[in-house]
């Protein structure tokens, strides 16, 4: 499988590119492991000999690396929440998900600004304290970048503060004192 790099812009453009070697690939990996800081203001800079791409970092949405290569262990912690992108076939299935027993299973849509949507499948442990688990749910927005594998091999990086909001299915049981109740329609 040939990788290629596919940064997602927040005018929903997407630019793909194609690691120019093995060498080059190894070091764009080796960068995952400051992935936190991908969208921190410094530009980012994708080149070779034909040409040069510079996004600003507020800009980017994501960032996808799709490879047969498992990337997990370049990638910092997200304190038990793994996020699995889906295809589309199985974002038009049925989802049931909940709680059960200390685990969690979800679907997350993230929207962003410019109109790009990513559809997820979210699973990990639930909190025992109850400001841990809000916190949880309103500090997506606030840290540094979110990862997701996806669905044909490989890894993204959103940029948390592109996005504009998320839902998650089924609801939040343990909703914030200062949430709206109210049903979507």
């Amino acid at each position: 499988m040939t990788s290629h790099i596919t940064v997602i812009t927040t005018a929903n453009r997407a630019r793909r590119f194609v690691p120019t070697d093995e060498t080059s690939l190894e070091a764009i990996v080796d960068s995952l492991r400051r992935s936190g800081q991908l969208f921190s203001g410094k530009p980012l800079i994708i080149g070779s000999g034909a040409q040069t791409e510079v996004f600003a970092a507020a800009a980017i949405a994501c960032v996808e690396i799709e490879t047969a290569r498992d990337l997990a262990a370049h990638l910092p912690s997200q304190h038990n929440l793994s996020l699995r992108a889906l295809p589309l076939e199985q974002r038009v299935e049925p989802f049931s998900g909940g709680l059960n027993g200390d685990h969690f299973s979800a679907r997350i849509e993230f929207f962003f600004i410019g109109g790009h949507v990513l559809y997820m499948a979210a699973e990990g442990v639930r909190k025992p304290a109850l400001a841990e688990r809000l916190m949880n749910l309103t500090g997506l927005f606030e840290r540094p970048a979110l990862h997701y594998r996806l669905a044909q091999g490989g890894i993204g990086l959103m940029n948390p503060r592109a996005l504009t909001r998320f839902v998650i299915t089924p609801g939040v049981p343990d909703l914030p004192s200062d949430a709206w109740v109210a049903e979507g329609q």
